[in-house]
């Protein structure tokens, strides 16, 4: 018996191995496609010359977030298909109304809000498309590539890291920008409890539509800011205050979202929630 006692505990020892091993493995090339789907779209769209294009800038814009939106897509087709029962398909009409009145309940004062005046129909119109096209790209890489990416490790750790993730992407404003640090400082808090909202919104909604327009009508209003007013927004300081107050409504609304989505039916095949929240 004891033979056989020692010969089991060696078996189990040695699959314990293994499966860190591969579980190594796995992380260290989640970390590796990361870092490449991230330098790529930082540097790698560079050299394309979407500036050559005989257009204005604004379809010149338009092509670029296309073209970007269409990469990420064949990127996770080719890595993980079954996301795109995630991105698109509506598979509980009442969620997703209830998803699109959380949408109007966090847009609508911004939308009132917004200086509107002198600029004509079709200029607000063009700058909610270049707003509603800034939101496809950003969400399909962010909450499609990399969230979908990540929760084979649980719900929390890819909404948490993608989060993180997302406004660390922010940073690259003070560099190349034209940005204020302290500015862009903020700008990455907010961005990341934006990820951790958006990603809760798609939970709940069970699609990705949802955070695609809260995207694109939170970025509507500086669409319509003059240059100079830009510019004098983006190099001042940042409203800490105000700051801190979104990154806790952000993170409790999807926190809170995510909650609701785990206590009902499961839209995702692969969703896992953590028992420890």
């Amino acid at each position: 018996m004891s033979v056989v006692w020692v010969t089991v505990r060696f078996m189990e020892n040695e699959l314990a191995e293994v499966r860190m091993r591969s579980s190594l493995r796995a992380i260290a090339q989640s970390i590796l496609l990361i870092l490449s789907v991230t330098a790529f779209s930082l540097w790698g769209f560079e050299w394309i010359p979407f500036a050559k294009l005989p257009v204005s800038h604004f379809w010149m814009a338009i092509i670029y977030r296309i073209f970007a939106a269409v990469l990420w897509l064949a990127i996770i087709w080719a890595l993980k298909p079954t996301m795109f029962k995630r991105l698109f398909i509506v598979r509980n009409p009442v969620r997703f109304l209830g998803g699109f009145g959380i949408v109007l309940f966090l847009t609508l004062p911004q939308l009132i809000h917004t200086p509107y005046k002198g600029h004509s129909i079709w200029q607000i119109l063009e700058g909610f498309v270049f707003a509603l096209f800034i939101g496809i790209d950003e969400e399909l890489f962010s909450r499609g590539l990399i969230f979908g990416f990540l929760d084979k490790y649980g719900i929390p750790v890819a909404a948490i890291v993608s989060s993180a993730h997302f406004g660390l992407l922010h940073l690259g404003n003070a560099v190349w920008g034209g940005q204020s640090f302290a500015y862009t400082v903020g700008q990455a808090l907010d961005a990341g409890a934006f990820g951790y909202l958006a990603c809760g919104l798609m939970l709940y909604s069970g699609t990705i539509w949802m955070p695609i327009l809260l995207h694109g009508i939170s970025d509507f209003p500086m669409q319509m800011v003059t240059s100079a007013q830009f510019t004098h927004q983006v190099t001042g300081g940042f409203d800490w205050i105000a700051t801190i107050a979104d990154f806790i409504i952000y993170v409790a609304i999807g926190w809170g979202l995510m909650r609701a989505a785990r206590f009902q039916r499961p839209i995702f095949s692969s969703q896992k929630f953590a028992t420890n929240s």
